[in-house]
Parts: C-alpha cells; sequence; structure tokens
C-alpha cells in the first residue's frame, strides 16, 4: 500500500497526461510527418549550387551544401519548423526548388528568373 494513497480520478488524468505527452514526443498518434522532400532542378543549364536547411538531431537546423552535378538532385530529410532549399543555376539557366511535406502536401515550389538563383521555404 503507498504511503500516500492516490485517488482514482488523480490516477485517471496523471495516465490520460502521460499518454498526451508520448504521443506529441513520439508522433504515434497520427501527427504530420517531419519528412521533407527537397527537389531542384533547372531548365537550360545544370545546377552550379544547391543548399538545403534541415533538422540534424539536437543541433537543431543547419544548413548544408549538396553535391550536385547535371540538372536536377532532391533529397529527404527532416525538415523541421522552417524548410528551406536554394537553387543556384549555371549561365542563363532557370531554377527550380519544391519542398513536399511528408503527406504529399506542397509546401512551396518557386520558379527563378533566367540565371538567378531562387528560394524555396515554409513554416510548418
Amino acid at each position: 500500500m503507498p504511503a500516500f494513497p492516490i485517488s482514482a480520478p488523480t490516477k485517471l488524468i496523471t495516465m490520460t497526461a502521460g499518454l498526451v505527452v508520448a504521443c506529441g514526443l513520439l508522433t504515434a498518434c497520427g501527427a504530420e510527418s517531419s519528412d521533407v522532400t527537397y527537389k531542384a532542378w533547372t531548365e537550360g543549364d545544370n545546377l552550379q549550387s544547391v543548399r538545403h536547411d534541415y533538422v540534424d538531431g539536437l543541433n537543431g537546423a543547419v544548413s548544408v551544401p549538396a553535391k550536385v552535378s547535371g540538372a536536377k538532385w532532391s533529397t529527404q530529410e527532416d525538415g523541421g519548423h522552417t524548410p528551406r532549399l536554394k537553387v543556384t543555376p549555371t549561365g542563363k539557366g532557370v531554377a527550380h526548388c519544391l519542398l513536399v511535406g511528408g503527406d504529399n502536401r506542397v509546401l512551396d515550389q518557386r520558379t527563378g528568373a533566367a540565371g538567378r538563383p531562387v528560394t524555396c521555404s515554409a513554416q510548418r
């Protein structure tokens, strides 16, 4: 027998609160996936550079230059609350960027001007 008896309503409230916290931490209760698909491509030329922001564990968001060659690039990462993608074309190419959430919903999509960088970003 516990030194301090706990009433049934208190046990129920405590257990419910624990489940709510566990669901929030584990995202096991139908919460939106934090995965983001980052896509970059160009028309008329190749990619010069691609830089994307994503979540890197306890370090929070990081911005990383991607290794690019050719006219297309993509990756899937934990985008966190503010995924971002900057695409720069070579020459007079037209750069495109696309961010797609884990639920296949387009978060942002942009087309740049000829020879100019373009940036996609989203708040979640």
